[in-house]
This record gives C-alpha cells, structure tokens and sequence, in this order.
C-alpha cells in the first residue's frame, strides 16, 4: 500500500501502545434500503469507545438525517424485545457546552429530541443516544460520554478513502506542551489519519476542522495560531520551545474564552 506520510520509528512505537477496541456487535449487518448503507448493533459501551469500534468498522456511529432514517433505525435497532433500547447516535458536542455536530463534521439539521432535551445536566452530557426511559419512542437524550449502553454503527458504500491535506501534512512533526522543552509531544500521520502523542504517551485521534480547530478523543479542542496550539484546557503547544509567561498575557483578545498566556520563542 502507498505511503505518502512516513513516520519515524519511534512514533510508531508509540501508537503502538493504544489497544484497539473489539466491541461484540448483537446485530447486522441490516442494509437500509433508502441509502444502501449497513448497520450494526453494538454490545454497550461509552460513546468515544463506540466511535472508535465504528470507525475500526469502516464506518461511523449512525448519523440521522431525517425522519424517514430516525424511523428506520429506531425499528431495527431501538428494541430489545418487547422493551425499547437506548443506544448511540453519532451526534455529540463540539466541546463541552457547545453546540451538536455529527461525527462527520456536517452541522445539525434534523433533530428527534425528546422532552426537555437537551439538557446538559450537570454541564457533562455531551453525546446523543436514541432513549429508552419513558417509552421516548426514539426521541434524543443528551448523556454523559461514559454511560454504557448499545451503538448504532452505520457503514456506507465503497468509497475512496481521503488523503491528508496539505493543511493537515503542515501539522505533522515534533511540539512542546507549554513550549517547555523537557515536555516535547508529537503529531503524527498515516495515509488519511492524524494522531495527538503526548510526552507520557497519551495517544488520541485528531481531526481537522474548518483549517484551523482540533478535536481529539477527549473532545479537547485547540486552535492553531501561526506555529502554536492553544488548547481549550487551557494549556498549548508550540513547535519551538518557548518562554510562557503567565504574569503578562497577551495584549490581543482571548482564544474561545482564555488567555494562553505569552507566547514568546
């Protein structure tokens, strides 16, 4: 298979490292007749774990576009007997207390939602799953990412897998958390993938957005400011190691809320 983004050795070792997720799956797959795309049950499990299984698949956790999709998943996959199933959609927020957007980065015009909904109880519920409780009748329910319950994986046709950008290619290479240089970190790439590495090894998915955001598993998010990252927990990266001055912050306004601090090489 071509390669057209080689990685060192090492950085393979380190992704090496992230197990991968085997789900059982109860069910499929069924063929939606209306858009040609299967469908899998899977066994329960928390929301980013189910995406992971889902996108191991060749697919996504399932993503509705209407009415007619709502039904025809509800009925396959929304009953276990004679009990209703709650179960994973693909849908989630961007960030915590942000807006929905599907896994596939396509922004939310169809919605079932239930009563109520959504809530954002507790200010942590952030993935959508078709509910159960009260016999909803498939309406939505925002919850928590770690709540265990079935998914529903949705797999297109034969499509060609997309290459990395020249835009995502940019990020590849070595950074430092807080430009501190005893904390470096990496980007890392395959054929049409991006991984976040982290100097004790934690590993995640990114995904590039609109040219200038990051999301990774955790649904953390960053910025990218000419040749920094600024992270929505408040931390950054920078592909140089810089001096980070908390006691003087930039003068230009805030990124999304925070002050980064200055970044100085």
């Amino acid at each position: 298979m071509k390669t057209s983004v080689v990685i060192s050795s090492v950085l393979l070792g380190l992704l090496a490292v992230v197990p991968r997720v085997g789900a059982e799956i109860f069910a499929g797959p069924l063929t939606n007749p209306a858009n040609g795309h299967d469908y899998y049950l899977l066994a329960p499990e928390g929301w980013t774990a189910a995406e992971t299984e889902a996108e191991n698949l060749g697919g996504t956790l399932a993503i509705i576009r209407n009415a007619a999709e709502q039904q025809w998943v509800f009925e396959k996959f929304g009953h276990d007997g004679a009990k209703e199933r709650s179960v994973w959609i693909g849908l989630h927020r961007q960030w915590p207390g942000g807006p929905f957007v599907w896994v596939d980065g396509s922004k939310l015009d169809y919605a079932n939602w239930s009563g109520g909904e959504p809530d954002n109880g507790g200010g942590v519920e952030g993935c959508v799953h078709l509910w159960a409780e009260a016999h909803s009748g498939g309406g939505w329910n925002d919850a928590v990412e770690s709540t265990c319950i079935g998914a529903v994986v949705e797999i297109p046709g034969k499509v060609t897998p997309k290459e990395l950008t020249a835009k995502e290619k940019a990020l590849i290479g070595d950074w430092y958390e807080n430009g501190q240089p005893d904390r470096p970190a990496w980007i890392a790439g395959t054929d049409n993938k991006l991984f976040l590495i982290t100097h004790d090894r934690h590993t995640a998915r990114l995904i590039l957005k609109d040219n200038d955001v990051l999301y990774d598993a955790d649904r953390q998010y960053g910025e990218i400011v000419k040749d920094h990252i600024l992270w929505s927990n408040s931390t950054w990266w920078s592909r140089h190691p810089a001096k980070y001055n908390r006691d003087h912050p930039p003068a230009e306004k805030p990124v999304r809320g925070f002050f980064p601090g200055s970044l100085t090489d």
